[in-house]
């Protein structure tokens, strides 16, 4: 996952939009008329949240930034507190999306199981190594990019 604010935003709408196989203005409108499918709520609703972070982790570099200036140099006491708050920003971004990645990889289990034909053992076989496999690859990606 390619790491910066639009990216960021931008990788988990389009997972969410892959998910739910809407566009999120569509998620949006169905759930606020009530018509939504299960997951679509909590799932708006941590973007949200992913979101709003992401605001703050923009402001609290942008503040760093400014402070640090065009010369290098050691940090002062106000510098120091302004790069910690940009590591604490970056943790209150991950936590979203972790669990907005974790609430993404449940609902698409739920359909496959909801889909498959029949629940025995055999059918289990050809089926979970394709859910698995794509478990960690989306997980792996998603804290690969957050990490600054």
């Amino acid at each position: 996952m390619p790491d910066g604010e639009q990216d960021v935003l931008e990788f988990f709408a389009q997972n969410i939009e892959s998910t739910f196989q809407q566009t999120l203005p569509d998620l949006e409108r169905d759930h606020n008329q009530g018509q939504s499918r299960p997951g679509t709520g909590e799932a708006l609703r941590w973007y949200g949240r992913l979101s709003a972070a992401q605001d703050r982790l923009r402001q609290a570099e942008d503040e760093l930034v400014v402070a640090l200036g065009a010369e290098p140099g050691q940090l002062n006491p106000r510098q120091w507190e302004l790069a910690h708050r940009v590591n604490a920003a970056v943790v209150e971004r991950d936590v979203p999306a972790v669990i907005l990645n974790a609430l993404l990889d449940t609902v698409i289990a739920d359909a496959a199981e909801r889909g498959a034909p029949q629940n025995t053992a055999a059918s289990f076989r050809i089926q979970a190594p394709a859910v698995a496999a794509a478990q960690p690859h989306r997980i792996s990606m998603a804290v690969q990019g957050l990490a600054r």
